[in-house]
Protein backbone atom coordinates (compact mmCIF):
# COMPACT_ATOMS: atom_id res chain seq x y z
CA UNK A 1 0.00 0.00 0.00
CA UNK A 2 2.72 2.25 0.78
CA UNK A 3 4.44 1.63 -2.67
CA UNK A 4 1.19 2.59 -4.28
CA UNK A 5 0.82 6.03 -2.23
CA UNK A 6 4.17 6.94 -3.27
CA UNK A 7 3.56 6.32 -7.26
CA UNK A 8 0.41 8.35 -7.06
CA UNK A 9 1.95 11.12 -5.56
CA UNK A 10 4.65 11.46 -7.67
CA UNK A 11 1.95 11.16 -10.90
CA UNK A 12 -0.01 14.00 -9.12
CA UNK A 13 3.29 15.81 -8.74
CA UNK A 14 4.32 15.04 -12.79
CA UNK A 15 0.83 16.56 -13.40
CA UNK A 16 0.77 19.47 -11.68
CA UNK A 17 3.93 20.67 -13.59
CA UNK A 18 2.45 20.99 -16.80
CA UNK A 19 3.18 23.88 -18.77
CA UNK A 20 1.00 24.94 -21.21
CA UNK A 21 2.84 26.76 -24.53
CA UNK A 22 1.25 27.78 -27.52
CA UNK A 23 2.79 27.89 -30.57
CA UNK A 24 1.14 29.01 -34.17
CA UNK A 25 0.92 25.33 -36.14
CA UNK A 26 3.16 25.71 -39.25
CA UNK A 27 1.19 25.40 -42.45
CA UNK A 28 2.15 23.95 -45.52
CA UNK A 29 2.72 26.23 -48.59
CA UNK A 30 -0.25 26.16 -51.02
CA UNK A 31 1.14 26.85 -54.17
CA UNK A 32 1.42 23.13 -54.36
CA UNK A 33 -0.46 21.41 -57.51
CA UNK A 34 -2.40 18.55 -57.05
CA UNK A 35 -3.87 16.52 -59.96
CA UNK A 36 -5.88 14.14 -60.87
CA UNK A 37 -5.59 12.48 -64.09
CA UNK A 38 -6.62 9.29 -65.19
CA UNK A 39 -6.46 8.04 -69.38
CA UNK A 40 -8.28 5.38 -70.50
CA UNK A 41 -9.03 3.59 -73.96
CA UNK A 42 -12.02 4.79 -74.03
CA UNK A 43 -12.60 7.31 -77.51
CA UNK A 44 -13.57 10.17 -75.13
CA UNK A 45 -12.54 13.68 -74.01
CA UNK A 46 -9.38 12.80 -72.06
CA UNK A 47 -9.97 14.99 -68.44
CA UNK A 48 -7.27 16.41 -65.95
CA UNK A 49 -8.17 18.19 -63.03
CA UNK A 50 -5.87 20.76 -61.45
CA UNK A 51 -6.41 22.03 -57.90
CA UNK A 52 -4.43 23.52 -54.83
CA UNK A 53 -4.02 21.90 -51.67
CA UNK A 54 -6.07 23.48 -48.74
CA UNK A 55 -5.54 24.27 -45.12
CA UNK A 56 -8.52 23.11 -42.92
CA UNK A 57 -9.67 19.22 -42.87
CA UNK A 58 -12.76 18.62 -45.03
CA UNK A 59 -11.88 21.74 -46.64
CA UNK A 60 -12.94 22.81 -50.22
CA UNK A 61 -10.20 22.33 -52.70
CA UNK A 62 -9.23 25.71 -54.79
CA UNK A 63 -9.06 25.32 -58.40
CA UNK A 64 -5.84 26.05 -60.37
CA UNK A 65 -7.06 28.42 -63.12
CA UNK A 66 -5.16 29.39 -65.89
CA UNK A 67 -2.82 26.49 -66.99
CA UNK A 68 -1.87 25.23 -70.60
CA UNK A 69 -2.12 21.80 -70.30
CA UNK A 70 -1.03 19.15 -73.26
CA UNK A 71 -0.77 15.45 -73.68
CA UNK A 72 1.43 13.74 -75.83
CA UNK A 73 1.97 10.14 -77.31
CA UNK A 74 5.62 10.66 -78.22
CA UNK A 75 3.47 11.71 -81.76
CA UNK A 76 0.78 13.51 -81.80
CA UNK A 77 -0.02 16.42 -79.59
CA UNK A 78 -3.11 16.87 -77.10
CA UNK A 79 -3.67 20.90 -76.62
CA UNK A 80 -6.29 20.54 -73.44
CA UNK A 81 -9.01 23.37 -72.78
CA UNK A 82 -10.14 24.74 -69.34
CA UNK A 83 -14.08 23.86 -69.26
CA UNK A 84 -15.63 25.61 -67.94
CA UNK A 85 -12.98 28.75 -67.38
CA UNK A 86 -12.18 28.88 -63.81
CA UNK A 87 -12.70 25.30 -62.72
CA UNK A 88 -9.24 23.77 -62.61
CA UNK A 89 -11.36 20.96 -64.94
CA UNK A 90 -8.89 20.36 -68.63
CA UNK A 91 -10.56 18.60 -71.52
CA UNK A 92 -8.46 16.83 -74.57
CA UNK A 93 -10.75 16.29 -77.89
CA UNK A 94 -11.83 12.63 -78.04
CA UNK A 95 -9.20 10.03 -78.46
CA UNK A 96 -8.58 6.46 -77.58
CA UNK A 97 -4.84 6.16 -74.97
CA UNK A 98 -3.77 2.69 -76.52
CA UNK A 99 -2.61 -0.08 -74.43
CA UNK A 100 1.33 -0.33 -74.23
CA UNK A 101 1.92 3.17 -75.93
CA UNK A 102 3.57 5.92 -73.54
CA UNK A 103 2.08 9.01 -72.65
CA UNK A 104 3.25 12.42 -71.40
CA UNK A 105 1.68 15.07 -69.29
CA UNK A 106 2.80 19.25 -69.48
CA UNK A 107 1.22 21.37 -67.19
CA UNK A 108 2.48 25.41 -67.32
CA UNK A 109 1.29 27.34 -64.32
CA UNK A 110 2.65 30.57 -62.75
CA UNK A 111 5.85 30.14 -64.31
CA UNK A 112 6.57 26.27 -63.54
CA UNK A 113 6.57 23.24 -65.85
CA UNK A 114 5.36 20.03 -64.48
CA UNK A 115 5.57 16.83 -66.34
CA UNK A 116 4.72 13.14 -65.66
CA UNK A 117 4.84 10.07 -67.90
CA UNK A 118 3.01 6.64 -67.94
CA UNK A 119 1.68 3.58 -69.67
CA UNK A 120 -0.66 1.11 -69.67
CA UNK A 121 -0.89 -2.62 -69.33
CA UNK A 122 -3.62 -4.70 -71.14
CA UNK A 123 -6.47 -5.03 -68.74
CA UNK A 124 -7.82 -8.74 -68.25
CA UNK A 125 -11.41 -9.37 -68.88
CA UNK A 126 -14.17 -9.54 -66.44
CA UNK A 127 -15.48 -12.09 -64.43
CA UNK A 128 -19.41 -12.81 -64.35
CA UNK A 129 -20.84 -11.03 -61.92
CA UNK A 130 -21.88 -12.33 -58.34
CA UNK A 131 -24.24 -11.39 -55.98
CA UNK A 132 -26.38 -13.14 -53.03
CA UNK A 133 -29.30 -12.40 -50.90
CA UNK A 134 -29.10 -10.95 -47.48
CA UNK A 135 -30.75 -11.18 -44.53
CA UNK A 136 -33.23 -8.24 -44.91
CA UNK A 137 -34.15 -9.41 -48.36
CA UNK A 138 -31.73 -7.42 -50.60
CA UNK A 139 -28.80 -8.42 -52.35
CA UNK A 140 -25.07 -7.70 -51.84
CA UNK A 141 -22.24 -8.21 -54.62
CA UNK A 142 -19.54 -10.94 -53.63
CA UNK A 143 -16.21 -9.68 -54.38
CA UNK A 144 -13.40 -12.14 -55.47
CA UNK A 145 -9.94 -11.96 -56.22
CA UNK A 146 -9.54 -12.31 -60.43
CA UNK A 147 -6.73 -12.87 -62.48
CA UNK A 148 -3.21 -12.30 -62.34
CA UNK A 149 -2.55 -8.70 -62.90
CA UNK A 150 -3.44 -5.65 -60.60
CA UNK A 151 -6.68 -3.49 -61.36
CA UNK A 152 -9.52 -2.10 -59.24
CA UNK A 153 -13.66 -2.75 -60.29
CA UNK A 154 -15.68 0.31 -59.61
CA UNK A 155 -19.40 -0.97 -59.44
CA UNK A 156 -21.71 1.53 -60.26
CA UNK A 157 -25.54 0.54 -58.74
CA UNK A 158 -28.76 2.25 -59.53
CA UNK A 159 -32.31 1.54 -58.47
CA UNK A 160 -34.22 4.53 -58.90
CA UNK A 161 -36.20 3.00 -62.15
CA UNK A 162 -37.70 0.96 -59.70
CA UNK A 163 -41.04 1.25 -57.19
CA UNK A 164 -38.02 0.03 -54.58
CA UNK A 165 -36.64 3.63 -54.50
CA UNK A 166 -38.21 5.40 -51.94
CA UNK A 167 -35.80 7.12 -49.98
CA UNK A 168 -33.21 9.91 -51.15
CA UNK A 169 -30.08 7.52 -51.72
CA UNK A 170 -31.12 4.69 -54.60
CA UNK A 171 -27.97 4.52 -56.09
CA UNK A 172 -24.41 3.43 -55.03
CA UNK A 173 -20.86 2.71 -55.81
CA UNK A 174 -18.36 0.21 -54.29
CA UNK A 175 -14.49 0.01 -55.39
CA UNK A 176 -12.67 -2.83 -55.30
CA UNK A 177 -8.88 -3.08 -54.97
CA UNK A 178 -6.79 -6.06 -56.27
CA UNK A 179 -3.46 -4.90 -56.29
CA UNK A 180 -1.84 -7.80 -56.06
CA UNK A 181 0.12 -7.09 -52.94
CA UNK A 182 0.36 -8.58 -49.80
CA UNK A 183 -0.13 -5.99 -46.70
CA UNK A 184 -1.47 -6.87 -43.27
CA UNK A 185 -3.27 -3.42 -43.15
CA UNK A 186 -5.23 -4.97 -45.79
CA UNK A 187 -6.30 -8.00 -44.38
CA UNK A 188 -6.92 -6.63 -41.41
CA UNK A 189 -8.39 -3.24 -42.27
CA UNK A 190 -11.84 -2.07 -40.87
CA UNK A 191 -15.23 -3.45 -42.04
CA UNK A 192 -16.31 -1.48 -44.92
CA UNK A 193 -19.88 -0.22 -45.20
CA UNK A 194 -22.63 -2.84 -46.55
CA UNK A 195 -23.99 -1.53 -50.19
CA UNK A 196 -27.32 -3.65 -50.24
CA UNK A 197 -29.38 -3.24 -53.36
CA UNK A 198 -32.76 -4.63 -54.07
CA UNK A 199 -34.20 -6.66 -57.05
CA UNK A 200 -34.26 -4.87 -60.63
CA UNK A 201 -31.32 -3.03 -60.09
CA UNK A 202 -28.53 -2.49 -62.63
CA UNK A 203 -25.02 -2.52 -62.02
CA UNK A 204 -22.37 -1.56 -64.27
CA UNK A 205 -18.55 -2.52 -63.90
CA UNK A 206 -16.18 -1.04 -65.28
CA UNK A 207 -12.34 -2.51 -64.69
CA UNK A 208 -9.09 -0.81 -64.43
CA UNK A 209 -6.07 -2.20 -65.65
CA UNK A 210 -3.05 -0.77 -62.97
CA UNK A 211 0.57 0.09 -63.73
CA UNK A 212 3.19 -0.65 -61.20
CA UNK A 213 3.71 3.02 -60.82
CA UNK A 214 -0.12 3.39 -60.14
CA UNK A 215 -0.56 0.62 -58.46
CA UNK A 216 1.95 1.91 -55.80
CA UNK A 217 0.18 5.51 -55.89
CA UNK A 218 -2.95 3.41 -55.19
CA UNK A 219 -1.48 1.66 -52.31
CA UNK A 220 -0.08 4.33 -50.30
CA UNK A 221 -3.59 6.27 -50.41
CA UNK A 222 -5.13 3.39 -49.22
CA UNK A 223 -3.21 3.32 -46.53
CA UNK A 224 -3.60 6.18 -45.37
CA UNK A 225 -7.69 6.02 -46.00
CA UNK A 226 -9.91 2.71 -46.38
CA UNK A 227 -7.01 0.24 -44.85
CA UNK A 228 -6.21 3.28 -41.45
CA UNK A 229 -7.79 2.17 -38.75
CA UNK A 230 -7.70 -1.31 -38.53
CA UNK A 231 -5.44 -3.88 -36.67
CA UNK A 232 -2.42 -2.70 -37.98
CA UNK A 233 -1.52 0.47 -39.11
CA UNK A 234 1.53 2.70 -41.21
CA UNK A 235 3.02 5.94 -40.56
CA UNK A 236 1.56 8.74 -42.40
CA UNK A 237 3.41 9.60 -45.21
CA UNK A 238 2.96 11.28 -48.72
CA UNK A 239 1.86 9.07 -51.72
CA UNK A 240 4.74 8.68 -54.80
CA UNK A 241 4.05 10.30 -57.63
CA UNK A 242 5.32 10.46 -61.30
CA UNK A 243 4.68 14.05 -60.96
CA UNK A 244 7.86 16.21 -61.13
CA UNK A 245 8.88 19.43 -59.80
CA UNK A 246 6.79 18.91 -56.47
CA UNK A 247 2.96 18.45 -57.69
CA UNK A 248 1.35 15.81 -56.04
CA UNK A 249 -1.34 13.15 -57.22
CA UNK A 250 -1.06 11.07 -60.04
CA UNK A 251 -0.62 11.06 -64.07
CA UNK A 252 -2.34 7.29 -65.05
CA UNK A 253 -2.89 5.84 -67.91
CA UNK A 254 -5.18 2.87 -67.65
CA UNK A 255 -7.13 0.39 -70.46
CA UNK A 256 -10.97 -0.42 -69.24
CA UNK A 257 -13.46 -2.98 -69.84
CA UNK A 258 -17.02 -2.67 -68.76
CA UNK A 259 -20.17 -4.49 -68.38
CA UNK A 260 -23.62 -3.81 -67.58
CA UNK A 261 -25.97 -6.25 -65.57
CA UNK A 262 -29.60 -5.86 -64.30
CA UNK A 263 -30.04 -8.05 -60.76
CA UNK A 264 -32.97 -10.91 -61.71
Amino acid sequence: MAMKRVIIGWMFILASCQEVIERPLAEEPVDVIAVEAVLTNENVNQKVTLTHPYRQQNGQARAATGAQVTLTDGTAVYPMTELPSGSGEYYSDPFIAVAGRAYGLEIRYQGRVFTAVDQSRGVEPLQEVAYATTAQGGYELILRETGSLPHYIAHQITWRHTPFCVAAVCEGLLVQYDLKTIDAHEAFKPEQTRLVFPAGSIIVRRKYAVSDGYRAYLRAILSETAWRGGVFDVEPANAPTNLSHGAVGYFAVTSVVADTTVVQ
